[in-house]
Order: structure tokens, then sequence, then C-alpha cells
């Protein structure tokens, strides 16, 4: 049992490290692609910019001789960043209007005296503004990006606190910016990631104590062994309800001695015979119950037990014929299935002292699971008794009480004996 355990717990460790083999390598490809689209994204605006400051410069000189020549020539340089798909908007918007404004000075001016050297120089100082502009922009994304690389290593060096406070500064400023948007999902799956980390990581030390308490458990007692003060009162307290008569304790005792014979399609009467020579008391037959099954002491009936104990041969016999037995008043009852369960008892069995002490050390929902796998484990020793007699297949029930700690167990008096017995 512990080696088919130790080879769960080893599957399990497997699984936890090929998730997170899996997660670890989509967040390192999730964030090659955001370096990788802002790369493409800084060399598109770079070149654009460099693009719309020539353009300006080489229409300025253009100006002095022809204001149409200087607008025609920045008509293509406007429709070429207007279709750029690979810049941002709020560049993209920036160049262009600045392009588009001095397109129309250079048109409102002409046909106008080239006497008017005002206007030239107006014309000038705008382009130079522009120029300044788009230089702002510049920077401003270069500032961006460092932003965003210190947000980044924040994160690999821990730092999850201040990369958050960062990032939140950083996505007021720039709401609608596609980069801080991206790296905001990045984020959050890595806190998934970390989160779902720590989660294992606790898992995984709980999981290494419980198997250390099992060793524990596991390793042979030496030497004289300490019960608390009050355990021959509390073993007293489980055993009371199970006391049975002399009478009693004899029918149970003959229930599991073996008995060999054979009958073939023997008459009903013939296997009571035996059974009240095993038992050396007469069986108590309902024959209301025996009428409404239509079965008479003639009814035919085979079985061949070799070493089978009593009580299984009771069963068997009974069962084929649709019928069941009860221990009552010290004497065994044969009738109905539905009869047999009305004259089922009801008693509480304390397992405080057994089920285990909570380990402080340890988180509280490890103790929770303990207690709950302890009363688990009692249960089903319980009920490993007689498994066929529970409900579904039979009537009997068994709920766990915790405001007294003990097992409620629904049964026939002699299960009860049975389970006073061991």
């Amino acid at each position: 049992m512990f080696i088919a355990y130790r080879k769960n717990l080893i599957t399990i460790a497997a699984t936890f490290m090929v998730i997170a083999s899996i997660t670890n390598s989509t967040a390192m490809a999730e964030d090659e692609l955001v370096t990788r689209a802002r790369q493409l994204r800084e060399v598109a605006i770079q070149k654009r910019e460099n693009e719309a400051k020539q353009a300006l410069t080489e229409s300025l000189r253009l100006s002095k001789f022809s204001l149409t020549r200087a607008a025609e020539y920045l008509k293509p340089i406007l429709e070429s960043i207007e279709s750029d798909e690979l810049l941002p908007a709020e560049k993209r918007d920036s160049l262009a209007r600045g392009i588009r404004s001095q397109i129309k000075v250079y048109e409102k001016n002409i046909g106008v005296s080239a006497s008017k050297n005002l206007d030239a120089v107006q014309s000038q100082a705008q382009a130079n503004e522009r120029i300044a502009d788009i230089d702002r922009t510049s920077r401003e994304n270069e500032k961006l990006s460092r932003n965003i690389d210190s947000i980044k290593n924040l994160r690999k060096d821990g730092q999850t606190a201040e990369a958050n406070r960062s990032f939140d500064e950083l996505a007021k400023k720039y709401p609608n910016n596609l980069e801080v948007q991206a790296l905001g999902r990045l984020s959050k799956f890595q806190d998934n990631i970390g989160a779902e980390s720590k989660l294992r990581a606790t898992r995984s030390d709980m999981m290494l104590a419980l198997q250390r308490d099992i060793l524990k458990a596991s390793i042979p007692v030496s030497g004289d062994i300490s019960f608390p003060d009050d355990w021959v009162e509390k073993s007293k307290r489980r055993t009371a309800g199970a006391k049975v008569s002399e009478e009693d304790r004899k029918i149970m005792n003959t229930m599991s001695s073996p008995l060999t014979f054979s009958l073939k399609n023997e008459p009903f009467q013939s296997f009571l015979d035996i059974m009240e020579k095993q038992f050396g008391s007469p069986l108590v037959i309902d024959q209301q119950a025996l009428q409404l099954m239509n079965i008479t002491t003639e009814t035919p009936i085979t079985v061949n037990s070799r070493g089978w104990s009593t009580r299984t041969i009771l069963r068997k016999v009974l069962s084929d014929l649709g019928l069941s037995y009860v221990i009552k008043e010290k004497t065994i009852h044969i009738t109905s299935p539905d009869r047999a369960k009305e004259t089922m008892t009801t008693r509480a069995y304390p397992i405080g002292d057994i089920i285990g002490n909570m380990n402080m050390n340890m988180p509280g929902n490890y103790n929770q699971a303990v207690f709950i796998q302890n009363v688990q484990n009692i249960m089903n020793s319980i009920m490993a008794l007689d498994p066929k007699s529970w409900q579904p297949e039979g009537a009997g029930s068994i709920v766990f009480e915790p405001s007294t700690m003990s097992l409620i167990i629904r049964q026939t008096a002699e299960f009860h004996f049975l389970v006073g017995s061991k």
C-alpha cells in the first residue's frame, strides 16, 4: 500500500514539473513576442520620423524656388505615412498632421508676392517647430521603452510589488498604448504563474510532511506502550453498547464455526433441522412472511457446503428464497428482508481518542485533511466487516457526528456484536 502511495506521489510530482515547464515556456514565448513587436514598432517609428524630417527640410529648400513644388513634394510622403499600419495611431496622426499643416501653408501662399519675406520666415519657424515636436515624441518613446524594461527587470528580480506600482503609473499615463497593454496582460499571466507555483510548493511541503507522518507511524513500537490515563474509561464507553447475553454470544460464535453438508432438491424443513441442530436451539419462523413469499417447509432447496461458515450458509439459502434473518431475543428469527430491516438498532461509538491530534506546525487545511482521512479509514475498517450489509446493497448506515466525536451506526445486533468484539 505504501509503495502504491509513493508511486502516486512521484506521478503527481512529475505532472507538476511538466505543467511548470509548459507554463514557463508559454511565459517566455509571450515575452519574446512583446519584445519583437516593440522592436518592429520602434524601427517603423524611427524610419518615418527621419523621412518626415528630411521631407520638411527638403520642402523648405524647394519653397525658396517654388511653393507649388514644395507642396507637391510633401503630398506622396503624407499618403505613405497615413497608410503605414505599422505605426501606432497616435504617432501616425502626429507625423501626418505636421506635414499636412505645412502643405496648407505652401498652398495658401502660392501666388503671393515673393517680396513678402515675412510669410517665408513664418513658414520656416513653423517647420522648425514641427521638427522639434517629432524629436520630443521620439524621446518620449525612448523613455517609455526604458520604463517597460525597468518593470520587466523588477519582476525578474522578484520585486513584484514595486513592478506593479510602476506599471500602474505607466498605464495611467499611456492608457491607449498597445505595448503597455501587452505588458499588462503579460504581468497578469506571470502573477498567475507565481501564485500557482506557491500553491504547488505548499502542496508539495504538505505532502512531504504527510509522508513523514506515515513513515513515522509505520515504525514498529519498541519497549513498553504508554496509553492515555483515560484509555480504559474510553474503551468501556465504546464497548458498553455492544454487550450481549451469554446465549447471544453462543449464537454469534456458532455463526462463525464451519459446517459441511449437502442438500439437493431437499425440503426447506431439512435445512431448518440442520440449522437447529447446529445452533442447539429452535429457529423462529415468520409464517406470515413465508406465505407472502409463497414459500413452505416443502419448498425444495439445494446447497453444497464444504467448510463454509454457518453465517454464510444461512445467508445464502435464505437469500435464494428471498428471505433474511435477525438475531433477537436470544434466538434466530427467519423473516422477510423488510421486516429484518425494522429490527435494526442504532448505537453511537465514541472515537475521538483514536482519530489523532492536530499538528500545530502544519497549516489548518492539512490538519483538516488528516482528520477527515482518519475518520474515513475507521469507517472503512468497520464497513469491511460485512461490506454487503451497507446501503445501497443493504440497510446499514454509518455517519460521523462531529459534536460528540462519535460514529452513529445503524445495523443488526449481530453486526454490533462483531464491532464490539474486535
